[in-house]
Parts: C-alpha cells; structure tokens; sequence
C-alpha cells in the first residue's frame, strides 16, 4: 500500500519551488512591456523552419518535424516531456543546425499536433492507448518512415526519459530498430515519478481519487480543465522553473500544457505510478552521454538521476545549478553543450 503523503511534506515542496518568488515576478510584467520583449526578440519561442510530415503508427497520427540533412552520418531524435511538445526542444534545435546533424523532434501519442492529428484522422485516443511504450513505438515508426539507418542520439526530457528508455531497451540494435550511438537524459527517470519528489503526491490518495474522478466524469472533468488550464496554465508552468525566466517563455510553456487534453492525464497517469525501465541497462552498457537534471528540480529530482546513473554508469552525471524542471528552456546552454560535446565525442570514434 502506498503512504499518504503529509500535508507538511507537500507544502515544504512547493516552498522549495520558489513558486512565490517566480510567480511575482512574472506577474510584474506588465502586458506592454512582455509586447515590447516579444517584438524585440527575433528568436521567437517555437520551432521555425522545419520539415514536417505526419507517420501512422496504428491509430495515431504521430506528427514529426524535421530538420539538417536527411543523409547525415548522425540523427538526433528528441522525446519530450509530459504535458508539452517536441517544441520545448526549439533552443536545441536552432544551436545544433550549423553542425550538420540531421534532427527529429516527435510529438508522441496524446500530445502537440499529434493529439490534434489522429481525432482529425481516427478520433481521439482512447486513455488505454496512452502509455510509455506506446509512445515508445510512435518514436520507432517515425525513426522507420523517415529511412534513419545511420547512428542515433536519443534525448529524453522528463516523461520523455522513460519513453525514450523504452525506445532504446526494445528497439536499439534490434534487426528492426536502429543503431544507438549516444543518449541525452534530461530530468529524467528509471523508477516510477510518484516514487520521488512532488509527483510522491500522485502516487498516493490524492492521485488515486483523481484518477477515479476522470474516469467517472470525462465530459465535465474535460470542461473543467479547460476551464482552469485558461487562467491556470501561467501558474501551472512558473512551478516548473526555479528561478527568473523571461514571460515570454512560461507563456510558451503555458500554452503547451493548455494544449493537452485530459484524457492524456488519464492515459499515462498508471505509468506515472508504475512504469520501471531499469531492465534498460543493458542496452545502455558502454553507450556514452549525460544525465542532466536541475538542481533545484521538485518533480523529478536529483534522487531519479542518482538512480539512473546506477543502471548507466557509463554516462556523466550532471547538476545544473538554479535549474528546475525545465532545463531545455531555464538551462538551453548547459543541455546544448551536452549535445554538442556528445556529437564531437562520436563524430571523433
């Protein structure tokens, strides 16, 4: 049986997240100047520029994006993390085109256009169709589709970990997968989230009694969260992040999760609790890369890398100091720098 976890506990968390501090700050900006920010920032948030399709993989409609040479010697492919997109990568994306790599970015089952995609083709995916594995397997039929036949760096942000790992323990050098040459894993996971950090609170009666409440109501619980994500989303997405990050960017980040359905929430919800990749070390042995994660990251914290970096110890682990949740948007130079030293470290074997 799971523990309940004490109000005290989640309280003391959500101080840790400095949610008060970033919260004031983002709501001093006043809606003229955040206009004059973005207007003088060329550098837009979102991915710009790309290549995109869309590959069938069953009933889902995975939407991709592409970018670089589709005949590079190595592809990057990108898995995002829950409740956002593949457009939370776009900083990576803009720094690694001048090297030449030829870059996927994958909108995985029950989120971004793919949601969008497959209730225009196929209805909207029914919640026992959204978990780790079956996002796993909309990563390998894009891979597929695409031809990549050369070596991939996989990169993991958040529930993107799992469903990377996933990726990488059913599918690398498999005689119908790909050749694994690197991995970036960024705040991510091999143990189930609930077991550490905020998500502890999903893992318990909270999570339980929400779970059930969706399942009962999915017409007024889907309402509701439209409702809510409307003004909520900007707070929802602040709580991500430890310190100042530019309006500009929670606004990004806000309008992705206002983007994804409640039934994505009830899909992947078991997984959260449940979901172990920890049979993924083999595949990992001797395959270099980094695990990154926030130094002040409340949702999947340091002790989820730690144990990761157990099952991996071929990878360098590194904490990235004043980051959160979030380190693709609040820490873009650390994870790029990690890309780019990987690309070089296997561009030079």
């Amino acid at each position: 049986m799971r523990a309940i976890v004490p109000l005290e506990v989640l309280v003391a968390t959500i101080n840790r997240m400095s949610f008060t501090r970033n919260m004031r700050a983002a709501l001093e900006i006043s809606a003229p100047a955040w206009d004059r920010a973005r207007r003088a920032n060329s550098g837009t948030p979102g991915l710009r520029n790309m290549r995109e399709g869309t590959t069938h993989n069953g009933d889902i409609a995975v939407h991709w994006y592409e970018s670089g040479p589709q005949d590079a010697p190595l592809t990057v492919v990108y898995v995002h993390g829950f409740n956002i997109s593949s457009q939370s990568f776009y900083l990576q994306e803009r720094a690694l085109r001048p090297l030449g790599v030829r870059q996927l970015l994958i909108d995985v089952r029950g989120h971004g256009h793919t949601a969008t995609d497959t209730v225009a083709e196929f209805g909207a995916a029914s919640p026992s169709e959204l978990s780790v594995d079956g996002a796993a397997d909309d990563v390998m039929a894009v891979i597929t589709d695409l031809g990549v036949v050369e070596p991939v760096i996989v990169v993991g942000h958040s529930l993107g970990g799992p469903i990377s790992l996933s990726l990488i323990r059913r599918y690398a050098g498999e005689p119908d997968g790909f050749e694994l040459a690197g991995s970036v894993q960024i705040s991510s996971a091999v143990d189930p989230f609930t077991e550490r950090g905020m998500s502890l609170a999903l893992g318990g009666a909270v999570g339980a009694v929400l779970y059930r409440a969706v399942q009962a109501m999915p017409g007024l619980s889907e309402a509701v969260r439209v409702g809510l994500t409307s003004a909520l989303a900007p707070l929802l997405a602040v709580g991500f992040y430890a310190g100042h990050v530019p309006w500009e960017i929670i606004r990004f980040h806000a309008d992705m999760i206002q983007g994804t359905p409640l039934r994505t929430y009830e899909g992947f919800f078991p997984d959260l609790r449940e979901h172990s990749e920890r049979d993924v070390s083999d595949k990992l042995a001797g395959v270099p890369g980094y695990i990154l994660v926030g130094e002040l990251d409340t949702v999947a914290p340091l002790e989820h890398s730690e144990a990761l970096h157990e099952v991996w110890p071929d990878a360098a682990l590194q904490v990235l100091p004043k980051s959160g949740h979030m380190p693709p948007l609040d820490a873009a130079g650390a994870v790029t720098t990690a890309l780019v030293r990987l690309i070089h470290q296997i561009q030079a074997h």
